[in-house]
């Protein structure tokens, strides 16, 4: 998960209570956000700065 750090998220695809997949380049990366699967009451979180939304929403969402 460190890979991703820094690096440019090209899609996402959100499946509420199911899983956030991230796309980045030629890697994909599944996040499940059932209750189930985690250890705190965080999942993940993805962070678009205004600058990098080129139009589109930007903003802080947490799972």
């Amino acid at each position: 998960m460190r890979y991703y750090i820094g690096k440019v998220i090209d899609a996402y695809e959100l499946v509420p209570d199911k899983f956030l997949a991230v796309d980045s380049g030629e890697h994909r990366f599944a996040i499940p956000l059932n209750d189930d699967s985690r250890n705190g009451p965080e999942a993940a979180h993805l962070v678009i700065p205004e600058e990098a939304a080129k139009g589109s929403q930007h903003g802080l969402w947490i799972w």
